[in-house]
């Protein structure tokens, strides 16, 4: 019985890290917020103190 579930939990491990990552002609998509075509600004400190 013990060797059926260690077999079964390895078969189920196998599987669900093959699904994992990009496969084929996927890419990766556009974030969520903001917009992905703009820079990164830098970030300066305001001279008021």
């Amino acid at each position: 019985m013990t060797r059926k579930r260690l077999f079964t939990l390895t078969l189920i491990s196998a599987l669900a890290l093959g699904g994992c990552g990009i496969k084929g002609d996927l890419e990766t998509p556009p974030p969520i917020w903001g917009d992905k075509s703009s820079e990164t600004q830098p970030v300066t400190p305001d001279s008021d103190s």
